[in-house]
Parts: C-alpha cells; structure tokens; sequence
C-alpha cells in the first residue's frame, strides 16, 4: 500500500497511515480539513479510512438538517397559545413557618 493512498468511492479525500501517540492512524486530507482516526484492530486502513470519512458525512448531514429545521422554525408562525394557562399579577406571601414545626434547633 503506498503512502499516501486514496479510495476510488471517496474522491476528493486523500489518506495517509501515520504512526502517532502509539498507535496506527488514518488520516483524511479533504475539502479544507483534516481528520484522524485509530486503525481498530483487525481493519484495514481502507477500511478505517471509510469509516472516517462515512463519520464525518453524518455528522455533517446532522448539522446541516439541524441548521434547515431553525430556519424554518424562525420563519415559520408565532408559537400557539397555551390553553388554560393563567398569569397570577399577585402573588400572596407565604406564611411564616411555625416554631414547633421547625424542630428543635441543633
């Protein structure tokens, strides 16, 4: 396997192994960022390198669906009217407690 590597399904990604911290690692050069991962025992770097970019895709995806549903959120109407909710404009004091009910005093 040459160094660095790329995976013919996930163009516009370039992959090197690296040996950090003690242990094997991918890492992804693409799009403007980079990304790291250990390479779990028993896979392959090809493999480690899917997994990563896969991650990051998700991730990305999550990011971007939050971003749509606060946009139509903002856009969408005011918040409904909560039925039965009342405003109280006075509020009573409590009472004082009592000494007996207090307890003894330590």
């Amino acid at each position: 396997m040459a160094n660095p590597f790329s995976v013919r399904w996930l163009a516009g990604w370039t992959f090197q192994t690296v040996f950090m911290e003690g242990h094997l690692q991918v890492e992804a050069h693409g799009f403007g960022i980079c990304l790291r991962t250990p390479v779990l025992p028993g896979e392959s770097p090809l493999s480690a390198a899917d997994r990563l970019v896969l991650a990051e895709d998700q991730r990305r995806r999550a990011l971007h669906n939050a971003w749509l549903r606060g946009e139509r959120l903002a856009q969408g109407s005011p918040a409904p009217r909560l039925s039965g909710a009342r405003v109280d404009l006075q509020q009573e004091p409590l009472p004082e407690p009592d000494a007996v009910a207090m307890g003894p005093a330590a």
